[in-house]
């Protein structure tokens, strides 16, 4: 059975694309089929995240009767499928975008819907959309405040939250500690990734750093999510590579 999973923040700024683009290659890199919907219609850029360019159609193409699933859908070499969207104003609804994709839905594993940031009507429609919402925010008040309003959203429709990945993380002082965190937003912190140059390498090379760093801390942060989110504990690291995450996280920037 297909899982559809929106990923929401409540403002933009926090890498929630980059969470999502990393996250569904970790997935398709532990034997799940995945594909990435971009549902960001005012900045959409997930095709940008994979290098894969321009794009003939587009989701904006099927939701407006123009094209099937099919013909739209890119395929990643890391084995990820990807709808990007075009950066136009458009009306998405959630009956189109669900209805629009459950026929390519039946070998998916994972759908993962990159929601616009905010909690405007494409948010909306991404989360009455989906099945799960993942929350992503930075360990500072102004997000997480923000990412309270994305949580409500979501539990308005009725919709399961799967957890919080706190993204962009220092383990610096300024920061929101986990269980405050936990406090304000009710919900379970299922990964913690930290702000490392080899995400930021990964960007500019327009591939996900879980494929161009592997052994980077901010992939395996990501894989441990991926772990918990398909309900398995993320295997337990040797001493050897403890030293190692231990040693690159000393030099994050």
């Amino acid at each position: 059975m297909t899982r559809i999973v929106s990923v929401v923040s409540g403002k933009g700024g926090t890498g929630k694309t980059t969470v999502t683009s990393n996250l569904g290659v970790a997935l398709q890199q532990q034997g799940e089929d995945v594909l990435i919907i971009d549902g960001n219609f005012s900045g959409a850029n997930v095709a940008q995240h994979f290098g894969l360019g321009f794009q003939k159609m587009s989701l904006n193409d099927v939701l407006g009767g123009d094209a099937y699933v099919s013909q739209a859908v890119a395929k990643h070499p890391t084995g990820v499928s990807v709808l990007p969207a075009s950066i136009l104003e458009f009306d998405a609804s959630a009956d189109n975008l669900k209805h629009s994709v459950l026929d390519f839905l039946g070998n998916k594993d994972f759908v993962l819907i990159d929601a616009a940031a905010g909690t405007g009507d494409e948010v909306e429609a991404a989360i009455e959309a989906s099945d799960e919402t993942l929350l992503v925010t930075q360990p500072e008040l102004p997000s997480l405040t923000n990412t309270l309003g994305a949580k409500k959203l979501a539990e308005s429709h009725g919709t399961k939250i799967s957890g919080v990945i706190l993204n962009g993380v220092r383990n610096e002082k300024a920061e929101v500690e986990d269980h405050d965190i936990k406090e304000l937003l009710d919900e379970h912190i299922i990964g913690r990734i930290p702000d490392h140059r080899h995400v930021r390498e990964g960007i500019a090379l327009r591939r996900p750093v879980v494929d161009h760093k592997p052994d980077s801390p901010a992939s395996h942060a990501v894989q441990d999510v991926a772990y918990r989110i398909r309900g398995e504990t993320p295997p337990e690291k040797t001493p050897v590579e403890r030293l190692r995450l231990g040693i690159k996280r000393l030099s994050p920037l």
